[in-house]
């Protein structure tokens, strides 16, 4: 029987160098092998978005043609050991044009307008906020923003040597996850001395393993936990620098926020996002703190299911 009296969603997922229309592009979800390219005078970056069952989603084949894309099925990443039950990953590989304190590129969400709470909100946001020490965060604002650290908040954070003249693509190393595969936490590149990079060291055999020629020191060899403790203090922040010699991938994923029926499932309840939604997209930005540079987006956005039948 038809029955289209209910509004019906599908997701749509968009990426690019900026918040504006103009800046971004559709996506595919799941494509683990085609990763999408953004490049700026401010970086150069590859993506990739991944939703759990996403090619089981209603109309789903139907509005990956509608925004002149190519189904792709569920990726491997969710099948992998450490995928536990997380719901989404956004994978990201960059490398910035130009050195910047570290305490200065942050990640998050930001509003055009107040938003629609559901209740328990606040309860909501203590919850993440104890996951995520370094968040600041105003979601009852005129314009409600949620942002950490770019090198703070990320789940997995990997740190690697860039030298332009060895490498054969001209911009980035080889994307590291064609098949779904997850990346290491390895964040001890950023506790070497600029000059110990450039130049490397053998001394201290033994102390760790070898990086650029010289080993690292055990104390320097952060779990993703210490090393989101470390870096959600602003006073070690500002002792670290993101530069243009190094790589930068990150994953950001979670297992609270289903972007397949549009709910957030934190311990003890689930809170259906539909009814609260005002038409805003949900969008996640890497940008400066005062919001003077914008280097990339993605961005989640409901779109209107129109002509569907329901058995």
């Amino acid at each position: 029987m038809s029955d289209t009296s209910a509004t019906q969603y599908r997701l749509r997922v968009r990426v690019g160098p900026g918040m504006d229309d103009k800046d971004l592009r559709a996506i595919a979800i799941n494509d683990d092998a085609n990763p999408t390219l953004i490049e700026t005078d401010k970086i150069i970056a590859r993506v990739v978005v991944r939703i759990k069952g996403f090619d089981k989603t209603l109309a789903f084949e139907q509005g990956q043609k509608d925004d002149g894309l190519t189904p792709v099925p569920d990726s491997k990443w969710f099948q992998l050991p450490g995928a536990d039950s997380n719901l989404s990953s956004i994978q990201i590989q960059m490398r910035f044009k130009r050195e910047w304190p570290c305490e200065r590129i942050v990640y998050g969400n930001q509003f055009d307008k107040p938003l629609r709470l559901p209740p328990l909100s606040s309860v909501i946001l203590k919850f993440v906020q104890y996951i995520d020490p370094g968040l600041k965060a105003d979601i009852y604002s005129d314009k409600p923003y949620a942002f950490s650290s770019l090198i703070g908040t990320m789940n997995t954070v990997n740190v690697s040597a860039w030298d332009g003249h060895k490498e054969a693509d001209a911009g980035l190393p080889p994307w590291p996850s064609p098949n779904g595969e997850h990346i290491p936490e390895d964040t001890s590149l950023m506790f070497k001395k600029q000059e110990e990079v450039a130049l490397g060291s053998n001394e201290d055999a033994g102390s760790g393993k070898e990086v650029l020629g010289m080993k690292e020191p055990a104390e320097t060899s952060l779990s993703t936990s210490k090393r989101r403790s470390y870096f959600g203090k602003e006073s070690n922040l500002a002792e670290h620098r993101i530069r243009p010699d190094q790589v930068y991938g990150f994953d950001f994923f979670n297992p609270y926020l289903s972007f397949t029926d549009f709910t957030l499932k934190i311990p003890g309840f689930s809170i259906d996002i539909t009814k609260y939604w005002d038409g805003q997209p949900f969008t996640y930005i890497i940008k400066t703190e005062d919001s003077s540079v914008v280097f990339m987006a993605v961005q989640f956005e409901l779109v209107p299911i129109t002509d569907i039948t329901i058995e």
